[in-house]
C-alpha cells in the first residue's frame, strides 16, 4: 500500500478531514419549479440546509435555513421524505464523528491507548457517511426533486476516507 503521509501526521489529518467534511456542504441542488421563472437552490450541510426560492421574473425571493430534523418534518407527506430521513440519520452519525474528532484532537494519547489505528476508523466512518449522503441525495433526486444535484461534500468525504484507509504508515 502507498504511504502518502508520514505516520506522525496521519492522526492530525484524520481530525482535519472530519472538520473539513463538516464545513463542506454535502450537496448543492438547483431546480426550476413549475411556473414562469421560479427556481429553488438548496445548499445542504451535514446539520442544516439553506434554501433559496427565487422568482426570476421579479424581485421576489425567499431565503430560509432549517436543521436537518426540521427539514425532515417539513417534508411530511411528500415523496422525498425518505431522503430527508436518511439525511437526518446521517447527520446524527456525522455529529458523533465530529465529537470523536474533537476528543481525538484534545486527547490523542488516550485514544491511541485504546485503538491501534484510529485514523483508519475515521476513514471507515468518512466513507460510510459519504456513501450515506450520496444515498440521501439519490433518494431526494429520484423521489421528486429533480434538477441538478452536485454532491460536493459527499465526494470529498469518500476521498478523505479512502486516503485514510489506503495510507500505510509503516
Amino acid at each position: 500500500m502507498p504511504r502518502w503521509t508520514a505516520p506522525e501526521y496521519e492522526n492530525p489529518l484524520a481530525v482535519v478531514f472530519v472538520w473539513v467534511s463538516t464545513l463542506l456542504p454535502w450537496e448543492v441542488a438547483y431546480a426550476a419549479l413549475p411556473g414562469p421563472g421560479v427556481s429553488v437552490l438548496f445548499v445542504r450541510w451535514p446539520f442544516f440546509h439553506l434554501r433559496r426560492v427565487a422568482d426570476l421574473t421579479g424581485p421576489a425571493s425567499e431565503l430560509s435555513v432549517a436543521l436537518s430534523l426540521g427539514a425532515y418534518q417539513y417534508q411530511a407527506g411528500t415523496t422525498i421524505r425518505t431522503g430527508y430521513l436518511v439525511w437526518t440519520v446521517v447527520s446524527l452519525a456525522s455529529l458523533c464523528l465530529l465529537a470523536f474528532s474533537v476528543y481525538f484532537y484534545y486527547r490523542e494519547d488516550a485514544v491511541l491507548a485504546r485503538l491501534d489505528r484510529p485514523a483508519r476508523l475515521v476513514g471507515v466512518a468518512l466513507c460510510v457517511t459519504g456513501l450515506s449522503y450520496l444515498g440521501a441525495g439519490y433518494a431526494i433526486y429520484t423521489t421528486g426533486f429533480g434538477g441538478l444535484h452536485v454532491p460536493v461534500g459527499a465526494l470529498f468525504q469518500l476521498l478523505f476516507g479512502a486516503l485514510l484507509l489506503t495510507n500505510d504508515p509503516a
